[in-house]
């Protein structure tokens, strides 16, 4: 007989969404994955590999922002006012610490939050 183990996950808050636009894309933005290294996983796969394997912090993260093509440079710098601006909505935990960035100019399927 296989012993199996029940685990239940906790859902994290929902964000309301008057606050934000999410979007595959839009005229004149960029797809931009942002990821991040937090403490306070908000991910499904991040909850799961800390109740079910009892993995510690710091999790990876990642989560998509459509930005103005004109404010996309190649420097990681450039993506900070979006975090700090996804962290206020309440999308990444305030202690999350952006980390890299990948423009994803080819997907037209994978929503993101919209930024102005």
């Amino acid at each position: 007989m296989v012993k199996t183990e029940s685990v239940s996950l906790v859902v994290s808050e929902v964000v309301s969404a008057p606050r934000f636009q999410l979007l595959p894309s839009e005229v004149g933005f960029i797809k931009i994955r942002l990821m991040f290294t937090t403490s306070e996983p908000k991910h499904v796969r991040s909850q799961m590999m800390q109740q079910i394997y009892h993995s510690k912090p710091p999790f990876i993260e990642d989560v998509c922002v459509l930005m103005p093509s004109a404010a996309v440079f190649t420097l990681l710098e450039t993506f900070f006012p979006a975090f700090e601006w996804l962290k206020e909505i309440g999308v990444v935990s305030p202690t999350a610490n952006l980390q890299e960035f990948k423009v994803l100019d080819e997907d037209t399927h994978t929503l993101a939050f919209l930024f102005k």
